[in-house]
């Protein structure tokens, strides 16, 4: 909450008057060429030399959006605006990650450090002159609109963090249980809208509480930090692996039937039995894990879909654990 309030007061700091910058910007991730003129070329805007007029441009602009990504293109272009700039360019580790108008070319750049007092990112800002270069009093309206945007960049990465602290489990770095239903729900409407597949799979790691009691706490937490790495690299880049909670974990599956997330399951659980898992510094122990899993139909909610992965999981640990166990109405045997 400390983060949230002090990214909100840091926002406020920058808001001035309405006025709308929202437009499109090319930002890429590849090392700049040495010149790049926009395709679409911005609309000629006098440079906003009334002091007033510039502080209501750029305070709107950086209020906008507390998105890293999205504040770039905003910083360009509010920057371009303000100070009558041909172009701007921002490189962040000396690599370009977003320009704007015309950047490059033989003219030397006003360069700009971005990074704020609270900050060492090394992130600058490459103000291209007009064919008469800045005044003195441009130059210095460009340091101010560079330490605000500093301030904004900044403001963007606290309210990232308190976001990403928010979904994801702390002790896994595997998103958390809200996370996952918010996910769960949102896939669950596209796979009814588009009449695809969509499987879930809980898995729960057996007689965990012997690991805890044998080996501590500390113990357990490295056996269930390692247990979340092995199950991230059982899915492709678009399925959603989650720790739901202790010892329970569970695998969103867009676009997989109950055949294709046994697959998944079966792999995972061969995987474990092949990989001793750490519990201190010179011991390791061997653990098995048992499987639920369910697939979506039009019908179903998200509550009841998890209710059949959860009674599939209990199935197969009533069977002898160490297995997977497939819903019974998903068609599967």
């Amino acid at each position: 909450m400390l983060l949230i309030a002090l990214a909100t007061l840091a926002s406020l700091a920058t808001i001035a008057v309405l006025f709308s910058v929202l437009r499109a910007v090319r930002v890429h991730e590849p090392p700049a060429p040495v010149t790049h003129v926009r395709h679409e070329r911005r609309r000629a805007h006098p440079a906003a030399r009334d002091a007033r007029e510039a502080i209501a441009l750029v305070g709107d602009a950086l209020a906008a959006t507390h998105n890293p990504r999205a504040l770039v293109p905003l910083i360009l272009e509010v920057v371009t605006e303000a100070t009558g700039a041909r172009g701007a360019q921002m490189l962040h580790g000396g690599v370009e990650v977003g320009w704007f108008g015309e950047a490059g070319g033989r003219t030397r750049p006003l360069t700009l450090d971005l990074a704020s007092e609270n900050s060492d990112s090394d992130t600058k800002l490459l103000l291209y002159p007009p064919a008469r270069g800045f005044d003195v009093e441009t130059q210095k309206l460009a340091e101010w609109v560079a330490a605000q945007a500093g301030i904004a960049l900044e403001n963007a990465r606290l309210h990232e963090e308190v976001r990403r602290q928010a979904t994801t489990d702390e002790l896994t770095n595997l998103v958390n249980r809200r996370r996952f239903i918010e996910a769960l729900e949102t896939e669950l409407e596209r796979a009814k809208m588009f009449d695809s597949p969509l499987s879930v799979i809980l898995a729960d790691l057996d007689d965990f509480k012997r690991i805890n009691d044998d080996h501590g706490h500390h113990g357990g937490d490295r056996v269930l930090k390692s247990f979340g790495q092995l199950l991230r690299a059982q899915v492709r880049d678009f399925d959603v692996a989650a720790r739901l909670g202790g010892e329970e974990f569970a695998i969103l599956l867009p676009q997989t039937t109950a055949e294709a997330a046994a697959v998944v399951a079966a792999r995972t659980r061969d995987t474990l039995a092949a990989s001793p898992m750490a519990v201190s510094d010179d011991a390791t122990v061997r653990l098995s894990a048992s499987f639920g899993i369910a697939e979506s139909s039009p019908a179903l909610t998200t509550d009841e879909l998890l209710r059949r992965a959860d009674d599939a999981l209990y199935a197969a640990k009533r069977a002898g654990k160490n297995r997977y166990v497939v819903d019974a109405t998903a068609g599967v045997s």
